[in-house]
């Protein structure tokens, strides 16, 4: 099935997009933790910056005492001081 008609089933059927497309969803819970779903896998890893694979580009994580608290095939807790998060959807 083609993204433009997962897109109108999506829409018609009011069910979240997220779901049936499989976007990227990031929940950020203040400045000191925030969640993504629906990444493909970890680029780059250290103490200052994450970098991600998703679906439909990359997502980088910058601030201070980055730390994953836990991941799984389609979610992760990132906690730390967050001062960025930037979509590159190319």
């Amino acid at each position: 099935m083609g993204r433009r008609v997962r897109t109108a089933a999506a829409e018609s059927l009011k069910f979240p997009r997220d779901v049936v497309l499989g976007e990227t969803l990031i929940s950020i819970e203040g400045g000191h933790s925030l969640v993504i779903e629906n990444y493909r896998s970890i680029l780059f890893y250290g103490d200052d910056c994450l970098k991600l694979l998703t679906k439909n580009g990359r997502v980088s994580v910058e601030g201070k005492g980055l730390q994953i608290e836990y991941y799984d095939e389609e979610s992760m807790k990132i906690t730390g001081s967050i001062r960025r998060v930037e979509l590159d959807g190319g």
